[in-house]
């Protein structure tokens, strides 16, 4: 199907690349673009308005700058549909800080097997003496949109205490965990990083492959300072704001919600 642009304007007064930035935003609009549909191509909208490079470079960073839309090297520039900002507090943790908004958090559970082999993300943190450590991993949303990639890596022994059903549904964190004494969580610890989506993951999320997005990996312990479970989380960042706030104890600086 031929696609329909709007013209530019080349004797009005707005500067051409903002004109072209614009009718692009339209155009997705009026094909009804989602997440991760692919905007027309440098060439042909070269073709199409007949204006340089340049123009059309930056209209497509103003674009990205805005939100809209999201460029990946050897690609192309994908349109990006934009999301309300969902504050995280702490020591609420993901689901009740969204909880607190209003939204209702869903889980889908898409892996709970026996560990046989590596997973990448947990080298450099140590063995555990886990038997059969189990891989818990979810898909979270709210609303209807799709915020994050829960995963969980627990001892076999732990997950045998809990229906399939409340795996899949309840928080993990601070309720499944809290029923016992040895995986009541005393202190965690995140790590906060960018990172690529691989392959599995971007059909998952429905997103361009290598679209950077944020991983926070965490450790949890119990009062016996034991660690019992191992979490990344990887989060749409366009949809997601991390708020911390501090408050001062004898013993020094500690976050609370």
């Amino acid at each position: 199907m031929q696609k329909i642009f709007k013209d530019i304007d080349k004797s009005s007064p707005i500067p051409l690349y903002i004109q072209l930035s614009e009718i692009l935003t339209d155009y997705a609009k009026q094909y009804q673009l989602k997440s991760g549909d692919v905007l027309p191509s440098e060439n042909e909208l070269l073709s199409r308005f007949k204006v340089s490079r340049h123009t059309i470079r930056l209209a497509v960073e103003r674009l990205v700058q805005s939100g809209t839309a999201r460029k990946v090297r050897g690609q192309g520039t994908f349109f990006m549909e934009k999301k309300r900002v969902l504050p995280v507090y702490y020591p609420h943790a993901f689901n009740g800080s969204l909880e607190r908004l209003g939204l209702h958090v869903t889980n889908k559970l898409i892996d709970h097997k026996v560990i046989s082999g590596k997973i990448d993300w947990i080298e450099g943190l140590n063995s555990t003496n886990w038997e059969e450590p189990v891989w818990i991993r979810r898909l979270k949303s709210a609303q209807d949109e799709l915020l994050a990639i829960d995963e969980r890596i627990l001892s076999g022994s732990v997950v045998k205490r809990y229906s399939k059903e409340e795996i899949e549904n309840e928080n993990l964190f601070l309720d499944l965990m809290g029923r016992n004494l040895d995986t009541q969580t005393k202190s965690f610890n995140y790590t906060f990083v960018a990172h690529p989506l691989t392959k599995e993951e971007s059909n998952l999320l429905q997103l361009p492959l290598n679209t950077q997005l944020l991983r926070r990996v965490g450790e949890y312990y119990n009062s016996m300072e034991e660690r019992f479970m191992l979490s990344r989380l990887t989060i749409l960042s366009d949809r997601i704001t991390l708020r911390y706030e501090y408050s001062m104890h004898k013993e020094g600086w500690s976050i609370k919600g």
